[in-house]
């Protein structure tokens, strides 16, 4: 098979260009093609070739090999020990051994061969970059990354991502996700596996918890060095994601207001990464003890009144006023569903009256000092017993005090 080593470099040269992979790379893989062809030409089907390739001169060299073993099961691909020594006096169990067979490179392979090799070629080439790329991103899964839209494809879009592809697909976008080729976005790396084709992908995501995650480290410096911690995060991507957040007990810091920033400057940082509509809303509750107040803070932007809980059952009842339910429960559903989740909790809504009263209202009593019925709530007032309230009656004026009396002068 005579080749012209001008062309060939020049073909080596443009694999390595497209492909991202260096010349070493490519000739093992002509080498693989080689002894494929071989084989399909000149050798024996049960044994086993490979082959070494000079790409200065263009010459090649054909090696039939056999793996040295304690037993022969296939004449074509293993000797014991002492056939082995025969060709190879230092050859051990376990050893793989070669003797080349005579060939004339000037011979050229059929159609077959030609077409054997040719396949065998491109997907050794194909598997060498999926391997490559597999140990370029092994270490990313997780990562936040910007890539470039490509093209829309059926269930998804295409993007770049360095000399590779990437893809999103339908279950991984925001419903408000609509993109256009050119445009950069942020993703989330989720998985590299291989297409129909044996091409190696990377598939990112926009939906996953951990993309929000992600996001939050990249924007909050206490999130990236665990001083503040994200606990749990639940989410209903596009609408609305609640954060459940922690300090370390060293350390004297408001893990709420710390992911919020000043004048929430963080906070509208990290949803404008999400959309830049804003329209992801996020809410960032403490992790305490306290768990009628994490309710509370779960429910936000409904004012709550009060929580009855069960620990027991982890059940809590919802009190507020009509007008603040349909908040407390949000669009289809959706914040109380995400708090629930978010607290491992059961929430149920109960509204109130506006003459209702709550418990806390009723603690009033009896005050003697005052001689009085002390008013419930917090802003008490002393009630005076047994006065009248058409009593039209004027208070004595104490003896000690200076104010001046005036006589009734009705006849």
């Amino acid at each position: 098979m005579s080749l012209d080593i001008t062309d060939l470099k020049q073909h080596i040269e443009l694999i390595c260009i497209e492909r991202g992979l260096n010349p070493e790379e490519v000739i093992k893989a002509i080498e693989v093609a080689i002894a494929a062809a071989y084989r399909k030409e000149f050798g024996e089907r049960d044994s086993t070739y490979d082959s070494q390739f000079n790409s200065e001169t263009g010459k090649y060299s054909v090696f039939q090999t056999w793996a040295v073993v304690e037993e022969v099961l296939n004449e074509g691909k293993e000797k014991t020990v002492v056939e082995a020594r025969l060709s190879d006096p230092g050859a051990q169990l376990g050893d793989e051994i070669r003797q080349e067979v005579s060939i004339d490179n000037d011979v050229e392979f059929g159609r077959i061969a030609s077409q054997i090799a040719k396949q065998v070629l491109f997907q050794t080439i194909n598997n060498v970059r999926h391997t490559k790329i597999l140990n370029q991103f092994k270490d990313k899964i997780g990562d936040i990354v910007t890539v470039e839209i490509d093209c829309f494809r059926k269930g998804g879009y295409l993007v770049k991502l360095g000399a590779t592809t990437g893809f999103i697909n339908r279950d991984n976008l925001l419903p408000v996700d609509k993109f256009k080729p050119g445009q950069m976005i942020r993703a989330l790396i989720v998985d590299i596996s291989e297409d129909d084709r044996g091409n190696s992908r990377v598939f990112l995501s926009r939906t996953n918890n951990d993309f929000i995650r992600a996001i939050i480290a990249k924007e909050v410096p206490e999130v990236a060095s665990d001083v503040v911690t994200i606990d749990r995060i639940v989410r209903e991507p596009g609408s609305r994601t609640k954060l459940l957040v922690s300090a370390k007990e060293d350390e004297s810091i408001d893990p709420v207001g710390t992911i919020l920033g000043r004048k929430n400057v963080r906070l509208i940082s990290i949803m404008r990464e999400i959309t830049t509509s804003l329209q992801e809303k996020i809410d960032v509750i403490e992790n305490r003890d306290d768990i009628e107040g994490m309710i509370m803070d779960a429910l936000e932007p409904a004012e709550i009144d009060h929580v009855k809980w069960d620990e027991e059952k982890r059940h809590g009842d919802v009190f507020c006023y009509p007008e603040e339910a349909s908040l407390a429960v949000g669009k289809k559903g959706v914040n109380i569903r995400l708090a629930s989740d978010l607290l491992n909790a059961e929430l149920n809504i109960e509204t109130l009256e506006e003459e209702d009263i709550t418990e806390t209202d009723l603690e009033g009593g009896y005050d003697e000092e005052q001689g009085g019925v002390i008013a419930p709530g917090d802003n008490a007032e002393v009630i005076e017993e047994n006065v009248d309230s058409t009593s039209t009656q004027v208070p004595e004026t104490p003896e000690n005090d200076n104010q001046e009396v005036v006589e009734d002068s009705a006849e």
